[in-house]
């Protein structure tokens, strides 16, 4: 193989197809795209060959495959579109769009209609650039931030971007987008900044460090991290029907920024100056909603947390009252009812769904969760390929995905998905975190081992040895190995015995013990290394304990174990 036709890493592939990095990466595991991993863990680094790329895309004309972007156009322009000579299908397509210009005049639409905002709102960005204040950082990154930040926020079209010199005149507000980059000791901080054109009021900013030695990931790091943020405050406030103030949109921004990093009671407290300004805002109530969801989420006081839950379900009700179509306030509440009737969880994430899909998928990554939990994988592998379709610029439902992926034995589909996780996400030390909570799962005991070694790796010392000493026995057979480190996970104290320490014991055959650690975390029990708890005598009790022998009862479903011939001994209660 020459060099010249190879393509290394998932950028590069992009860009000789023309196309987004998440885009590629779902082609490879859904389409059959032609691409190489280069040994030495699942996620290790890809490359393709340019030939064996263009053998594919020819492929035959009936063949469903996009055609590779023609260099020099637009993505509208060199899109083929192997459908269009159907005149059928093009009927249908008039028909729609009568459709979707009847909807467009009602304020309950779709979610896509949230592009076309009421008066007093805009839903364009005007780029100004980010400048590198460091002499040392590459000449190009402008240009490549820019770039970044016009393909994230193309993703789903949702907001526009513009690089015009200055915005045109008018009186709707012009958002001006703009940063500054430079070193701070081994890091590159950047300071991302949105704001007002037309007041000069600054609606917007953040502040964040990215490893020094990544600076080629940085631009695209800041697309994804930018277009987040702005895509849910634009649209989110695009549902009120009245003009903003630029104080009212700067706390639904440092909301945004909130829930989207976890903040807890941050989120909440922005939530809260928002509807104290806008009591008959939907999407304000329901962000209120939201914080709550966060702060019961970190709260260990099951009746202090019981507490937080029913104010929660006050502001979604309120949300509700105030637009009943309201997908985030339906989705939110999911998590705010009894965590054990998952009746009607489920309930409130398909009306979610059906009312009006939220632009990052997050319903469907919500109902995928759920469906997790009670042990229908299948079916939430679905609902978190949904979300990706919607936002593939999430780590979240991307490395949900390949977890999914990976419990129901389809190993080689997940490790592109926990690529695009790595990629995506702020944490340095995601792909050590991985391989160190993955390894009992994937079977790559050496790579978890070596994480385990990196010091970057955040975990206390006890953990380290506790954790290193079980997946040594993995590899070993030595019985007594094996028996010491059972004692060592043990031994731990219980604040430190996650879902690691449950799973890696359950690998390692102390199917009672790990039952008893991961026995209020469900979406546990259904790991491939934890499939010796489902034999379990006490397991049944557990299943009834948190509602699950109920739901699937009432929902006349099994969970994916129990469709399959000699189910565990449960199965025969359902």
């Amino acid at each position: 193989m020459v060099d010249s036709q190879r393509l290394d890493g998932w950028k590069s592939i992009a860009t000789f197809l023309g196309r987004e990095r998440t885009t590629v990466i779902r082609w490879a595991n859904e389409r059959g795209m032609p691409v190489h991993r280069v040994p030495g863990g699942r996620t290790g680094t890809v490359y393709a060959v340019r030939s064996e790329l263009d053998d594919w895309l020819a492929g035959d004309l009936d063949d469903p495959k996009p055609a590779r972007q023609a260099e020099g156009k637009t993505k509208d322009q060199s899109l083929v579109w192997r459908s269009a000579r159907r005149p059928a299908l093009v009927a249908g397509l008039s028909v729609l769009f009568a459709i979707v210009m009847a909807l467009t005049v009602t304020p309950v639409a779709s979610w896509w209609f949230r592009a076309i905002p009421p008066a007093g709102h805009s839903m364009l960005v005007y780029l100004s650039g980010f400048r590198p204040l460091s002499t040392d950082l590459p000449l190009a990154m402008r240009e490549r931030i820019n770039a970044e930040i016009t393909a994230a926020f193309n993703i789903d079209g949702v907001i526009g971007v513009s690089t015009a010199p200055k915005p045109e005149t008018g009186t709707a507000p012009a958002y001006l987008l703009d940063g500054v980059i430079y070193r701070v000791g081994d890091s590159i901080r950047v300071i991302t900044r949105l704001s007002n054109e037309r007041s000069g009021v600054v609606l917007w900013s953040d502040s964040v460090d990215y490893p020094g030695d990544q600076v080629s990931k940085v631009p695209h790091k800041i697309a994804v991290d930018a277009s987040t943020v702005v895509r849910c405050g634009l649209s989110g406030a695009a549902t009120y029907r009245k003009s903003l103030p630029d104080s009212f949109l700067s706390n639904y921004m440092q909301y945004c920024q909130q829930y989207w990093s976890y903040g807890g009671s941050k989120t909440l407290h922005f939530a809260r100056l928002v509807v104290a300004a806008a009591p008959d805002f939907s999407w304000g109530w329901s962000a209120v909603g939201n914080g709550f969801v966060q702060v019961a989420l970190v709260e260990h006081d099951s009746r202090r947390a019981a507490i937080i839950r029913a104010e929660g379900r006050q502001a979604e009700d309120r949300a509700l009252a105030l637009d009943h179509n309201n997908s985030e306030a339906l989705a939110h509440k999911a998590y705010l009812v009894d965590p054990h009737d998952w009746i009607a969880q489920e309930a409130l994430f398909k009306r979610a769904i059906a009312a009006k899909p939220l632009d990052c998928g997050c319903e469907h990554y919500g109902y995928g969760l759920k469906l997790e939990s009670v042990g229908r994988l299948k079916a939430a592998i679905e609902q978190y390929r949904a979300a990706i379709d919607m936002l593939a610029l999430w780590p979240d439902s991307q490395l949900a995905l390949a977890r999914a992926l990976e419990a129901t034995g389809r190993g080689d589909q997940a490790g592109p998905y926990f690529d695009a996780a790595i990629d995506l996400s702020n944490d340095a030390n995601l792909d050590r975190s991985i391989a160190m909570s993955e390894g009992m799962e994937t079977g790559d005991y050496a790579a978890a081992m070596t994480a385990l070694r990196n010091p970057q790796l955040r975990i206390s010392k006890e953990s380290r040895d506790a954790l290193f000493a079980g997946y040594g026995a993995l590899a070993s057979a030595d019985t007594q190995v094996k028996t010491k480190a059972r004692q060592m996970l043990l031994s731990l104290p219980k604040d430190q015995q996650g879902d690691s320490v449950a799973t890696l014991l359950g690998a390692l055959g102390a199917n009672g013990e790990a039952l008893q650690i991961a026995g209020r975390k469900p979406w546990l029990f259904w790991r491939r290394s934890m499939h010796g708890v489902l034999n379990e005598p006490a397991f049944p009790a557990i299943a009834r304990e948190l509602g699950l022998i109920s739901y699937w009862k009432i929902s006349h479903t099994k969970p994916d174990v129990c469709l399959k011939d000699h189910g565990p001994p449960f199965c025969q209660m359902i």
